[in-house]
């Protein structure tokens, strides 16, 4: 059986051609940003929710069960080429948007991706509000950033000709087995 998946601030499907390459199922997906919405569907053939804000909130939850949740929540507000507002400007907090799936569909597994400088000393506070917020419902994720260059990776394991180091945080949830690993998923 095949492992399922929610692709957040989905873009053009990155984290959906890396999943699905592992035998996953999207089953739900989500991309505010219309012309990359309509790459995404022609792309996936899945049709993407439009503003997440309004499909996951304390009141309003339209997200399937899944077994991974993947998202590149907005970068703008902790790039180094934007003013570096974090959570202060709005894009900043959708990661608590995130974090209300999390508490109402309890994936077994969070990847989220973003920009270097989120784990940056100008956004120190913001990356521990991120990280005890995931342990606060239960999940395992380290203190230390993996920090990945795709310039570094192979070209044939999806690396690129750019230089922007992003930062990846992997959260697991705690009564997952230790034995269970995102690559075992679409065995199970």
């Amino acid at each position: 059986m095949a492992f399922t998946f929610i692709d957040l601030f989905a873009g053009i499907g990155g984290f959906h051609a890396a999943l699905g390459a592992m035998g996953g199922k999207c089953v739900y997906a989500s991309e505010w940003d219309k012309y990359s919405a309509r790459i995404y569907e022609r792309n996936w053939n899945l049709k993407p929710d439009g503003d997440i804000t309004l499909a996951a909130n304390d009141e309003v939850m339209n997200v399937p069960e899944h077994d991974v949740l993947v998202g590149g929540f907005p970068c703008q507000p902790f790039s180094k080429s934007g003013k570096q507002m974090g959570m202060e400007e709005t894009r900043g907090t959708l990661f608590f948007d995130i974090m209300e799936i999390v508490r109402a569909k309890r994936p077994r597994y969070c990847i989220l991706e973003n920009v270097r400088n989120l784990a940056g000393p100008r956004h120190t506070e913001t990356w521990q509000i991120i990280i005890s917020s995931l342990r606060n419902e239960g999940y395992e994720v380290s203190d230390v950033p993996l920090v990945l260059s795709p310039l570094l990776v192979p070209k044939e394991y999806g690396g690129a000709p750019q230089v922007r180091d992003r930062v990846f945080i992997l959260a697991t949830r705690s009564d997952v087995p230790k034995s269970s690993q995102i690559l075992k998923l679409s065995r199970s």
